[in-house]
């Protein structure tokens, strides 16, 4: 990854959350959320550091807990918002080049939003280094990956939105601007099947998806109903990013030379603690 290359991918990442930010309260509390930070209390030791802190939700709750939490953003905007509306005043850095000493922390939480959005090794194994240079010999490591539920990723499988492990995700957000019998109609054009079929389709998803779920495509049709150009929110969206299961998850470490030391799964994430020990690649 030239530097070049690495410092777009920055910026397009950071329009995004940018854009994203003024909307962001709705959706917060999703992949990884409260309940599934709540798992792993047990090996969280203060300092923590929440790498992709967003508006604060992590950092906020893990103060709650009685623990010394700070938190870094790529998004100037999700900083800012973190500030009116928690009080929180975050860091704003790269997730490669952290601004802190070696060893700083006793425990690094890499959010939901970072490296399972990144599809690049290069950008991941240089994120990771640099978690591992921040955290103490003896600290945790863990990081976040998204989860769909069972039934969304076969909705968004018959679709072709979701294949070899790419997840189609600004196709994905057009379908949230459709009423009922459009979306109906797209998904019998799509798939292939009747209007019948499609409208089992629809019904079996939103009976299978969890609660989290419909509350989020709910609150992204909000958002996209009263954002001022719809067009130009869906426009910033990334085009496509990774899905990963628990074997591509374990694919991806083992690639790193890094162990999985502990798997902890909510209905919204995976959230792994890794070894800190990694061999250069590149």
């Amino acid at each position: 990854m030239t530097e070049g290359n690495g410092a777009s991918a920055a910026r397009k990442t950071a329009a995004y959350w940018d854009t994203l930010a003024p909307h962001h309260w709705r959706l917060e509390n999703n992949y990884l959320n409260v309940p599934s930070v709540r798992l792993i209390l047990g090996d969280v030791r203060p300092p923590v550091m929440v790498v992709g802190s967003g508006q604060g939700l992590i950092v906020e709750e893990l103060r709650r807990q009685g623990l010394r939490c700070d938190g870094i953003d790529l998004s100037a905007e999700m900083m800012e918002y973190a500030r009116l509306r928690r009080g929180l005043t975050l860091v704003r850095a790269n997730a490669a080049a952290m601004p802190f000493a070696d060893g700083t922390y006793e425990t690094v939480i890499v959010a939901t939003g970072v490296i399972d959005f990144m599809a690049d090794a290069q950008q991941i194994e240089a994120i990771l280094r640099e978690v591992n240079r921040i955290v103490s010999g003896t600290g945790n490591v863990f990081v976040a990956f998204y989860r769909y539920s069972a039934a969304q990723q076969r909705f968004l499988t018959s679709l072709g939105l979701l294949r070899d492990g790419t997840l189609h995700m600004r196709s994905a957000m057009v379908l949230s601007r459709l009423g009922v019998g459009a979306l109906v109609a797209w998904v019998a054009k799509t798939a292939r099947i009747s209007t019948f079929q499609a409208v089992l389709l629809c019904i079996s998803t939103a009976l299978g998806s969890t609660k989290r779920e419909r509350a989020v495509g709910l609150a992204i049709r909000r958002v996209l109903a009263q954002a001022g150009d719809p067009d130009a929110f869906i426009e910033a969206t990334p085009e496509t990013q990774p899905y990963r299961d628990r074997e591509a998850i374990g694919r991806l470490f083992d690639s790193l030379s890094m162990k999985i030391e502990d798997w902890q799964t909510s209905s919204s994430c995976h959230l792994v603690r890794v070894s800190r020990r990694t061999r250069p690649r590149y």
